[in-house]
């Protein structure tokens, strides 16, 4: 079973576009999409880990290391998915 999370994300001036089309290259970006309200683009990321196996760890680097370190990101907010299908 699969790990996912929604990722809200605040972009530099009017980069959301390509914020939200290099993040669409991501191996655990299954979605991403820009949005008008709070944010700027929201990802879905999905870790196919079995949640006994699974970290917060391993979230957390994916955030970091994929999500983060894209130019024109500002700001992240993650959020667990709860319900799976």
């Amino acid at each position: 079973m699969a790990v996912s999370a929604y990722v809200l994300i605040r972009c530099e001036g009017s980069k959301a576009e390509d914020v939200m089309r290099e993040l669409r290259k991501k191996e655990h970006v299954v979605r991403a999409d820009t949005v008008f309200g709070d944010y700027d683009v929201v990802a879905v990321l999905e870790v196919s880990e079995l949640p006994s196996t699974f970290s917060i760890r391993t979230l957390e680097k994916i955030v970091l290391d994929e999500i983060q370190k894209v130019r024109g990101v500002a700001h992240t907010n993650t959020h667990i998915v709860t319900s799976p299908d």
